[in-house]
């Protein structure tokens, strides 16, 4: 069990109200790991939700045997391993802590069930993905604006550069 102020230190749930941090709460393990243990593994099923309490985790994917690209830096009071909370999902990156890391774990499939009970927690934690991917990707369409512009002989090339930053 985990302390429901632990979990309001998570940007997701910070709004959440008490009675479903508490259901929260009952599910979570606190967990810790160190340096350099790979949480997730590209192509593998996804089975826990991770909640950084310390430390930073790199999600990254390998471009070739000898070079990775960092897709994003998670920080304290992030979350990842979403795709846990599908059913059958597998990942698309790599999740690698960066240094010693405290995480709040909760089993994926005990959150799809606890989906099914309790619609209310279903829609606030779906709620709270949707607008941590949008911000995700309204961040990469600014450094991809940014870079264009940096670099103005690249947009020669791209047909519709207006809908690179359209919202969804």
């Amino acid at each position: 069990m985990v302390k429901i102020e632990d979990l309001k230190r998570i940007n997701l749930l910070k709004n959440f109200p008490d009675h479903l941090l508490e259901i929260i709460a009952n599910e979570a393990q606190l967990s810790i790991f160190g340096t350099d243990t790979q949480l997730i593994a590209v192509k593998e099923p996804v089975a826990t939700f991770y909640m950084l309490i310390m430390g930073q985790v790199a999600v990254k994917r390998e471009l070739t045997p000898k070079m990775d690209i960092i897709l994003d830096n998670i920080q304290s009071g992030s979350s990842f391993g979403t795709s846990a909370l599908i059913e059958g999902s597998t990942a698309s990156y790599t999740a690698v802590c960066q240094e010693p890391c405290e995480a709040i774990t909760l089993s994926g499939t005990r959150m799809q069930q606890l989906f099914k009970e309790n619609h209310e927690l279903a829609y606030l934690m779906m709620l709270g993905v949707a607008k941590q991917y949008k911000n995700k990707m309204d961040t990469r369409a600014q450094m991809i604006m940014k870079t264009l512009n940096e670099n103005p002989e690249l947009k020669e090339d791209i047909n519709d550069i207006e809908n690179l930053t359209l919202v969804i």
